[in-house]
């Protein structure tokens, strides 16, 4: 009997311990969801790198969602339905202002008060692309094809459009054909000759555009200096998060056909989260993300824009007051206008 008791006793301690151990697991990892975008982008890259970086430094358990838009994820976030994501400067503007592919949303800009930031970093030049032996060296060339240009409703599909309107006059549906494709399926047709041009921001050299040369000879073709000073270009560069940058003759190897580097519209990209998140933990990713540079630079050539001189520029939106915090207390200089209102 005693033999039977014993058992029984050694048998509830190893239960009471495996439950003790399974309760202070859950406790001492945070779950948190992420939203990110096509797999391959640069963003992506990005997302995925960051995931490493806090899984390694910090209790957290990342669970990412690919292949998102930076608008939906945007609402999402602005509805607690995302911790972070990655969003836009551009896309804050539309958002909080109702206008774009937010003009049908009344609710938008109220929803848009729930936003916070984390950092912003360059993404890169928006590439124009046709095939070296499609006939097309500039943009007026295109009418009456079928190009891509990004997903319907997308912020960089907007600023693709105004960049075709400034520099030709053309409009979509009516002198040339929009496909309507994710990204990921937009560099497919691109790649099967099923589009005659693509434009996508990423960064530069982008490892996705690497690809896309490597199989056929290509001309990058840029934006005419007339055309900056017409209305839609001017509506373009007045958006938060826009530059100007160059595309070098040589960057993407033989198969690239171009003799001059071509003028083309810069982007920036956005780490965002939403104010329901807590505070401590926001504090920590930002750290985090700060402390481990290196992970990310030794990752990517692009990442190495991302750092501390970079992390406000372009910022039009009010920060979470866990970044705040640690932006603060690394003695960096925050404009009262990213400071959120629970902060002040």
């Amino acid at each position: 009997m005693k033999s039977r008791d014993s058992f029984k006793n050694t048998m509830r301690l190893i239960v009471a311990v495996g439950s003790l151990f399974m309760a202070s697991h859950a406790a001492a990892n945070t779950d948190i969801r992420m939203h990110t975008t096509n797999a391959g982008s640069s963003p992506y890259v990005f997302s995925v790198t960051l995931q490493s970086v806090l899984q390694k430094n910090l209790p957290i358990d990342v669970n990412m969602t690919a292949g998102m838009s930076s608008t939906r994820s945007t609402l999402d976030a602005a509805k607690g339905q995302v911790d972070f994501f990655i969003g836009a400067p551009s896309i804050n503007q539309f958002m909080s202002s109702g206008t774009a592919m937010f003009a049908n949303m009344e609710q938008a800009p109220e929803l848009y008060k729930n936003v916070r930031q984390v950092m912003n970093f360059p993404l890169g030049p928006y590439h124009i692309m046709a095939a070296a032996d499609s006939g097309i060296t500039s943009l007026k060339e295109i009418k009456g094809k079928r190009v891509f240009i990004g997903p319907p409703g997308g912020a960089a599909t907007l600023v693709a459009m105004s960049v075709i309107e400034g520099a030709t006059g053309y409009q979509a549906g009516r002198d040339y054909k929009m496909a309507k494709l994710d990204w990921g399926s937009g560099s497919q047709a691109f790649q099967d000759g099923q589009v005659d041009l693509y434009i996508g921001p990423t960064e530069l050299p982008s490892a996705s555009i690497e690809q896309l040369v490597l199989l056929r000879k290509v001309r990058f073709l840029g934006i005419p200096d007339e055309a900056m000073d017409t209305e839609p270009m001017k509506a373009v560069m007045s958006l938060p998060g826009r530059t100007i940058m160059e595309i070098p003759s040589d960057i993407y190897g033989d198969n690239q056909v171009n003799s001059e580097p071509v003028k083309a519209v810069g982007t920036w990209v956005s780490l965002g989260t939403h104010k329901g998140v807590d505070e401590e933990l926001v504090y920590q990713v930002t750290k985090a993300i700060f402390e481990n540079l290196d992970t990310f630079h030794n990752a990517a050539r692009f990442m190495e824009t991302i750092n501390k001189d970079n992390a406000l520029r372009q910022m039009n939106g009010k920060l979470h007051p866990g970044a705040l915090r640690y932006y603060r207390e690394i003695g960096m200089d925050v404009p009262d206008s990213a400071v959120p209102p629970e902060a002040k």
